[in-house]
């Protein structure tokens, strides 16, 4: 598909919501766009996106499709920025857009997740844990379901009591399966530790995100590390 046959598609996704949207609403503003990884230039698919309000609330949540592309509806006119989440990781916003009744703003979006959360008097664990708390009703993130124990530790680097980490992308569809065309190394400190947690990909489960109560994809990092000593053992951050 070409770029400006998905601008044309998009375009016509939005004006759809704008016409049909409860008479209360008559004609809501609505912020629309294409998600790309600023280094690869590929769509991020099933990339959480969230409409942010002047209070910094997230008032309208959706998921990106297969071609990066979204559109949120905002509920009244107003000051909004568009946010783009990959659970775990600093939030990305775009600009301040005030929106007027009926407008809609279209632009794309190259995104570089590159600062992991960290908070200095809790451990990774926690942090997350806490991250999950604060999500709103209307959006609640992926949860690994399966044991991270059931990674196995290479034997290469148990031989040379080796430590490190590796952080993995991929999408996890509505199932909670882990998509594997949809994998891609970010971080990885050994190809053996990478070569573990990617052979453990078509085993892991989740609890799939959720959407106003249905189940929805989400790009997820997946960040393990593998630690020596005394006994060798794996964590799973996400």
């Amino acid at each position: 598909m070409s770029g400006w046959t998905r601008r044309i598609g998009m375009r016509a996704l939005a004006l759809s919501f704008l016409l049909f949207a409860p008479a209360a609403f008559a004609q809501p503003p609505a912020e629309s766009g294409i998600a790309r990884d600023a280094r690869a230039g590929t769509p991020l698919a099933c990339l959480h996106v969230m409409l942010i309000d002047a209070e910094d609330n997230p008032v309208a949540h959706t998921v990106t499709d297969s071609a990066g592309t979204f559109v949120l509806v905002a509920p009244a006119p107003g000051v909004f920025r568009v946010g783009f989440e990959i659970f775990g990781w600093e939030r990305l916003v775009g600009p301040v857009d005030t929106l007027q009744a009926g407008e809609m703003r279209e632009r794309a979006y190259p995104l570089d997740f590159t600062r992991v959360l960290r908070a200095d008097s809790a451990s990774p664990a926690e942090m997350l844990a806490a991250l999950r708390r604060r999500e709103r009703t209307a959006w609640r993130s992926a949860v690994a379901a399966t044991p991270d124990a059931q990674i196995r530790y290479p034997k290469t680097m148990l031989a040379e009591q080796a430590s490190g980490g590796v952080i993995a992308q991929y999408v996890v569809d509505e199932t909670g399966r882990a998509r594997a065309d949809s994998w891609r190394p970010v971080e990885s400190s050994n190809g053996e530790f990478l070569a573990a947690l990617r052979a453990h990909l078509p085993a892991m489960r989740y609890e799939p995100a959720r959407l106003d109560g249905r189940p929805v994809c989400q790009l997820v990092r997946n960040h393990v590390r593998f630690d020596w000593g005394p006994v060798p053992y794996i964590t799973l951050f996400n």
